[in-house]
């Protein structure tokens, strides 16, 4: 006796890839932007220790220190570095599953002489 489940269709594996891939570049986007804000701040407090510029926005605590605001850049930007990485391997996974490869296409020529 042979027992044979059906599922229904769900979404397929393509259209998840793309739109993380998607938001991966949407959020690596906005982290770069991030980070060039949070680098010009520490610039303008460095400048501000060295006498170069005015008046800074903190006065004081933690947000006062250039090196929090160039640490901050330095993370920020790494973590969009990564997520442009995920975005552009999941962006050529997706296309790989959609397209077939010339090697697949060969294998479907050779099963189809093969059963000929």
């Amino acid at each position: 006796m042979l027992v044979r489940i059906r599922f229904g269709r769900g979404t397929s594996v393509q259209r998840r890839n793309r739109k993380n891939a998607r938001m991966a570049m949407a959020a690596s986007t906005c982290g770069t932007l991030a980070a060039i804000s949070c680098g010009t701040l520490g610039s303008w407090r460095l400048g501000q220790d060295l006498g170069w510029a005015g008046d800074f926005v903190f006065e004081s605590g933690v947000l006062s220190h250039w090196q929090v605001w160039l640490s901050a850049a330095a993370l920020l930007q790494y973590g969009a570095w990564r997520l442009a990485r995920i975005g552009h391997l999941r962006e050529q996974q997706a296309g790989a599953l959609e397209s077939p490869t010339e090697s697949s296409a060969a294998a479907t020529q050779v099963r189809a002489a093969a059963n000929s």
